[in-house]
């Protein structure tokens, strides 16, 4: 942030070598600015002295001389240097020069001389604060010249400048310039907790005074000291500025005694957001009150605190703007004049009057980069009439006033500009300076005590009158600075609403046509849209009433700001206002590809400022033919657009990109079109059939097409059909005489290609759907047959190696299933359940946080209205933009916000279900609650997991665990590809390993490393760890770790991404990891990664583990490790060639793999499905007994007879809406990470469980698919379990209301203060604000909902009050 009280450019971090010359001495010795007194003054850049002079408003700065910081005839900047203080002082030319360098050095200058050197005066710290001021000092003996200087010495803890550690926090010390070392009259002051980040420091009737606020996010406040005599205590103030936490800039007005700040909201928003209009503001504080506050004393946020609470000094804002960044405050016959920098470029000009109150500002100068202004402005000392203007790495100088913008005697009058005069004789506003002098004029501040009686003209809209000039009566326009705004009331009648407008953001140059979207347009006549600026300067605009929710108008020119629209009808008071934000004309800083094709539809992707509010883009050609075309922003920095085809050339061809805004074209950028891409040939493989690889050959050319912009597709000849083999681009090579397109595609069917028939076609990929067919950019050529004879030699060694393998793995596989079926880990040590709230978070969704207030427990009381509750459900699902996902989310929060109120929720759940099935009785009863379409289906997936944690818990859980853990086991014996996650063994066929190579076990010893904070550790330093040759280094050390932990517990703290693997082989030691530079690259450019057999380790082999940090990787598409790409060679780093092509495979030799899998965990998957549906004890849970009860009367009350509709009913709660989100999800459940492959697994687990409660008999043919096929012979069995489960339940006595309530409420009382219910009720209210217009109608409608409406209505404003205000601190707001 910037510092005060110094270089007003130093206060943001940027290399000194950067810097603008320091602001002018305004104050007698206070820290200002450049110290520039005419031009060919000494100024500082860096550690070189320089001399100015000025051009078109800029400083020229060259260098002149060398400071002596370095070695003696060095000018260059130090790296990382940064300026803290630039301060001028005395009559004699001495510069106090502060820098980051040396512990924080300052330096006494005259002239180029360095005359003292001190170092830790200055923060030392980049991002350090240091504010500074040089005062005179009657102290007997040690009178002289002081300075007093705040800064930051130690931030985040772990930088404090080379102080030892009981002076790092020093923030404010007195040092005497004759030596800069701190004098032993003042006791240094030291923050307590929090560093404190000081903006300036200034002199005020022997009074210093230093503005701060606490890192980050405030309050705001000053320290006091008096300087008279001795030092006293230091006083503390407040501040507050409408509850902005932050200072940005500092001002002081010494003859009035006020002191301008400008304060910022602490909220931090994205670069990319848009400010809000109020996130700034000016205030003006009396130095005489802060000065005589009392009680005299510092809070707790300083060493020597001496009081609790300091009094706090409250300001209105005397302006309210977007984005202000610096200020300065003069005075100008009799008129206070504020100079504002934004952080957009802009300067402003806003004069008070004498309440204190703005005009509208006015622009003095608008930077085109828009970078922003830094906090210090300066007059120039030589012409008062221009003022500086730091920004980026210049400084400009700027007049203070347009005088010749007024043309007429009464524009002079009413502007009552104090910097401008009308001269008669030439009939022309000038600068008061420059004022003609033919003619004596008095200037109009005071009405002459001689004027006439009868002289006078009255200003518009005000209530009084002011006599200005002689016998001259002129009409006043005035511009209000109030911000007040009353919202209107019904009072029975009907009153305008604004929901939005569109477009919310408009450039400078206005807007042909904006829509307001709201409601009872077409209800009230002269309707106005009012837009209200900064210092809340009004223009009224008429607007065009479309029909009752849209209304049009036309936007005139503006400045660069955040307006409030609001809409006004004759005599209404105005709507609630919505924010229209004036934005600089869109402007492009580069282009994405920079080039297209001739036939044109490539996407291009525009960069640049403001783009968002261009009307479309226009290419304009060296003829100056325009083309307009449609643009799609994406954000305020980018749109992208299809670029259009342009006449066929041979040659290329540059067009310009015009941005179209308002009927205005702005120059933009070029776009090169160059020929369309041309394909000379492809090779088609087709060994792997129905696995196809496609590689296409084309020119080379300056397009850089990448694999997202083409498609490819095939066509052959099926008899009388024509058939379509659609392929994925894999990447696209380069080399000196074409460039390779591979392609990788599969066909269906099993019918065989005719290669005489075969056409292959290259498309661009379409971006938009404006067009429905592909546009081609060549046919390519028909295959021939010149290689048929040695494809059928091919085919025919082919053929002889796949019947080896399948005799061999036949033959593998039937011996695996009849020995190795008892696979299961017998022990797993502790299962480590996740906590209830977790457990109930990972069902509904993550964590939030927030802070409780009155408007969340006003809105609790109302959704605990089961009446209104019921109503807003029925409302929001109505919506159409209430999409699922809101459905879904909504039902959660709604579970939170309830969840120790379960009876309550229990009743609205019995009301919403009723409603579903009034909803679905008529149509399909059956297919109630199958799917998650409405709130109560999700909220009774809530409710299951909330009543039934315990019964998972106890009953179910530890079953569960062993079968992931077997699960893991299981796949982890056997090959797995690291970067697909395929395993050989598994219950998936998706997830198959098909294409594996042979593998063995091999047997590590494996010794560990001591660290040392573990050299004395009582744990087995030495292991046997199994692992497979094809493991690659990353699966090694897994297993090894997972090994070790297994036995001793943890492996000394280490993490697995904090340990590395080393062969040792007699005094040789080789690292090992994944990659390395012997890693096989592949033909295609891929690399193979290193395995346990790549490093040649033998069975018995000893491995080291040692502590090395190494990289999580996420291995991408250039990597492959047991699955290779159809290469014929390998070549690794040397030029070497190895064969690397893998055997001929078929996925349907390993399908026994599912059945050893499917056998080995058998048990378990049997007793974890009897765990779930059977009765412990004769019993079932409260919440199922009574949820299955609830089903069966209401079927009884709606006459269903049909008992598979009641089946259906159970079986879609529980089981479909509970257990399979359960038996798919472990990590709800326990502590542990899911990997895609269990993830797989676990669907046909979860498959076959559902299944089971099926009425539903399934014909399972020979082509059925594996999942099914596996649990086939099962499922009867389990069907029969089922139906004995549910009939079970049914005969079991029914439950009193008394032991369900029981039962609830003690399930309530487990879970108090386990969630942030506010989170779920913020989230809640969100949801009604979005619907605030259509909840209200319905509310309205609804007869006895009066309490509930007002309720509903008080909410909303409370909300509406709590945004007012972001900084949450009583004692300031």
């Amino acid at each position: 942030g910037p510092t005060g009280g110094q270089n007003g450019l130093a206060g943001r971090p940027r290399p000194a070598a950067l810097l603008c010359p320091p602001l002018p001495q305004t104050v007698p010795g206070r820290a200002g600015g450049p110290a520039i007194k005419e031009p060919g003054d000494r100024q500082l850049r860096g550690n070189c002295g320089s001399a100015t002079t000025r051009s078109k408003g800029h400083l020229i700065i060259e260098s002149r001389g060398v400071l002596h910081l370095g070695p003696a005839g060095q000018c260059a900047q130090p790296a990382g240097a940064h300026s803290k203080l630039l301060l001028p002082y005395g009559t004699d030319n001495r510069l106090l020069a502060g820098w980051t360098l040396h512990s924080g050095t300052c330096q006494v200058l005259r002239g180029l001389t360095v005359e003292r050197n001190q170092s830790e005066v200055v923060s030392c710290l980049p991002r350090g604060s240091t504010a500074g001021v040089v005062f005179s000092w009657a102290g007997g003996d040690k009178s002289g010249d002081y300075l007093a200087v705040a800064a930051t010495y130690l931030l985040d803890g772990t930088f404090s400048c080379g102080l030892v550690p009981s002076q790092a926090k020093i923030v404010l010390t007195i040092r005497n310039l004759g030596d800069l070392i701190p004098t032993d009259s003042f006791d240094l002051l030291k923050y307590n907790h929090t560093p404190l980040h000081f903006v300036d420091a200034f002199l005020w009737h022997e009074h210093l005074f230093f503005p701060y606020y606490r890192l980050p996010h405030g309050p705001p406040s000053v320290v006091v000291l008096n300087s008279r005599g001795h030092f006293h205590t230091p006083t503390q103030v407040r501040l507050s500025c409408g509850c902005r936490g932050h200072i940005l800039a500092s001002s002081i007005l010494p003859q009035q005694g006020f002191w301008a700040g400008v304060f910022a909201n602490q909220t931090e928003r994205p670069a990319w957001a848009v400010p809000a209009w109020d996130n700034t503001a000016l205030c003006l504080f009396d130095l005489a009150f802060l000065r005589d506050a009392s009680p005299k004393c510092l809070s707790n946020e300083f060493y020597s605190s001496s009081c609790e609470t300091v009094p706090t000094v409250k300001k209105s804002p005397t302006l309210i703007h977007s984005d202000l960044s610096a200020v300065y405050a003069t005075v100008v016959l009799n008129k206070i004049v504020v100079f504002l920098g934004t952080s957009n470029g802009q300067l402003l000009k806003v004069i008070l009057n004498k309440n204190l109150e703005p005009n509208c500002p006015e622009i003095l100068h608008e930077i085109e980069e828009e970078t922003p202004v830094f906090p210090k402005l300066a007059l120039d000392p030589v012409d008062s009439n221009y003022i500086y203007l730091a920004s980026a790495n210049e400084v400009r100088r700027i007049q203070v006033a347009n005088c010749s913008n007024y043309v007429s005697h009464s524009d002079c009058l009413s502007a009552e500009d104090p910097y401008c005069e009308w001269c008669h004789l030439t009939n022309r506003y000038f600068l008061i300076f420059h004022i003609c002098m033919q003619k004596k004029h008095i200037f109009i501040g005071k009405v002459p005590p001689d004027f006439p009686k009868d002289s006078f003209c009255r200003i518009k809209n005000a209530k009084q009158t002011k006599i200005l000039c002689e016998n001259e009566k002129q009409r006043i326009l005035n511009c209000s600075c109030s911000l007040t705004y009353t919202a209107p009331t019904t009072n029975g009648m009907f009153y305008i609403h604004i929901n939005s407008i569109k477009p919310s953001s408009i450039s400078t140059l206005g807007k042909g046509e904006v829509i307001i979207e709201g409601r009872n347009f077409t209800k009230e006549l002269d309707l106005k849209v009012v837009l209200t600026g900064s210092g809340g300067c009004k223009r009224e605009i008429v607007g065009k009433a479309l029909n009752d929710t849209h209304m049009k108008f036309s936007l005139p020119r503006g400045r660069k700001e955040a307006k409030r629209v609001c809409v006004s009808a004759a005599k209404d008071k105005c709507s609630s206002p919505v924010t229209l934000y004036y934005v600089s004309p869109p402007s492009c800083i580069n282009i994405r590809p920079n080039s297209s094709w001739a036939s044109g539809g490539r996407k291009i992707t525009l960069f640049g400022r403001n783009v968002n509010v261009a009307d479309g883009v226009v290419i304009s050609d060296e003829q100056g033919s325009h083309l307009n075309v449609s643009s799609y922003p994406e954000n305020t920095t980018s749109c992208h657009f299809l670029a259009p085809a342009v006449s066929h050339a041979k040659a290329s061809k540059i067009v310009d990109v015009l941005l179209k805004v308002e009927n205005v074209h702005k120059s933009c950028i070029k776009l090169q079109y160059h020929p369309d891409p041309v394909f000379i040939n492809y090779e088609l493989q087709t060994e792997m059939d129905p696995h196809l690889e496609l590689k296409l050959y084309k020119e080379n050319d300056n397009l850089d097409i990448s694999k997202n912009e083409i498609e490819v597709f095939l066509h052959y000849e099926n008899g009388s059909h024509l058939e379509t083999i659609r392929f994925s681009v894999q990447n696209i090579t380069k080399n000196p005489k074409h460039s390779t397109v591979l392609c990788k595609g599969k066909r269906e069917g099993q019918d065989k290609i005719d290669f005489s028939t075969v056409k292959i076609y290259v498309s661009k990929t379409l971006f938009f759907s404006d067009f429905d067919i592909a546009h081609l950019f060549l046919l390519a050529f028909i295959v021939t047959r010149h290689k048929s004879k040695e494809l059928t030699h091919q085919l025919s060694e082919q053929l002889e190696l796949l019947e080896c393998e399948l005799r061999k793995e036949i033959r593998e596989g039937f011996a695996e299933l009849q020995m190795d079926m008892s696979d299961v880990v017998d022990s797993f040590g502790t299962v480590p359940f996740l906590d209830y709230k977790h457990f109930a978070l990972r069902t509904f969704f993550p964590e939030f946080t927030l802070i409780f207030d009155e408007s969340l427990t006003l809105l609790q009381t109302l959704i605990c209205n089961k009446n209104f509750l019921v109503t807003l459900i029925h409302t929001l699902e109505k919506q159409k933009t209430f999409s699922v996902k809101d459905r879904c989310l909504f039902a959660s929060y709604l579970t939170i916000a309830l969840q120790t109120k379960l009876v309550y929720l229990t009743h609205i759940l019995e009301v919403l279900t009723k409603d579903l099935m009034e909803q679905s009785s008529n149509v399909q009863p059956k297919l109630m609650l199958r799917r998650t379409e409405s709130v109560v289906e999700k909220l009774l997936t809530n409710w299951m997991s909330v009543c039934l944690s315990g019964f998972l818990r106890e009953t179910v859980g530890e079953t569960f665990y062993l079968l992931v853990t077997a699960l893991n086991q299981r796949i982890n014996k056997g090959p797995v590809d690291i970067i697909t996650c395929k395993a050989l063994n598994t219950l998936n066929e998706d997830w198959l390993l098909w294409q594996v190579t042979e593998f063995s076990t091999l047997t590590l010893n494996i010794i560990f490393e001591k660290t040392p904070d573990h050299e004395n550790a009582d744990t087995c330093q030495t292991i046997s760890v199994s692992v497979l040759d094809c493991d690659t280094i990353g699966q090694a050390k897994e297993k090894i770790f997972q090994a070790f932990v297994n036995k001793n517990g943890s492996l000394y703290g280490l993490q697995l991404d904090e340990i590395g693997l080393e062969l040792q082989s007699g005094a040789q030691q080789k690292e090992l990891s994944d990659i390395d530079e012997s890693s096989p690259i592949l033909e295609d450019g891929k690399t193979k990664l290193n395995t346990i057999g790549h490093y040649g380790i033998s069975d018995g082999a000893t491995v080291k583990v040692l502590k090395k940090k190494t990289p999580d990787v996420d291995y991408s598409d250039e990597y492959c490790h047991l699955i290779l790409p159809n290469s014929e060679t390998v070549k690794d780093i040397q030029g070497a060639k190895t064969k690397g092509k893998q055997k001929f495979k078929v996925k349907e030799m390993y399908l026994t793999k599912l059945l050893s899998t499917k056998v080995a965990i058998h048990s378990v998957v049997e007793k974890l499905f009897r765990s779930i549906w059977s009765l412990p004890n004769n019993k079932a849970p409260v919440a199922i007994k009574y949820f299955f009860d609830f089903l069966d009367a209401q079927a009884e009350s709606k006459k269903i007879t049909d008992p598979d509709v009641v089946h259906i009913w159970k079986t879609n709660s529980l089981p479909l809406r509970f257990w399979v989100n359960i038996l798919k999800n472990p990590q709800f459940v326990f502590d542990i990470k899911k990997t895609p492959h269990i993830d797989g697994c676990l669907s046909v687990i979860a498959q076959a469980f559902m299944d089971a409660f099926s009425l539903t008999e399934h014909q399972l043919g020979k082509e059925a698919p594996t999942n099914k096929l596996l649990y086939a012979k099962d499922i009867p069995l389990y069907k029969e379990e089922v139906k004995a489960y549910y009939k079970a339940i049914r005969d079991l006595p029914p439950l009193s209301s008394s032991e369900v309530e029981d039962f609830l409420i003690q399930e309530s009382k487990k879970h108090e203060n386990e969630f942030n219910e506010e989170v779920a009720l913020t989230a809640i209210y969100r949801y009604t604000k979005t619907y605030h217009e259509e909840i209200l109608t319905k509310l309205e409608r609804d007869g006895g909902q009066e309490e509930a409406l007002k309720q509903f209505l008080q909410v909303k404003a409370l909300f509406d009050e709590k945004k007012k205000c972001t900084w949450m601190r009583t004692e300031h707001c």
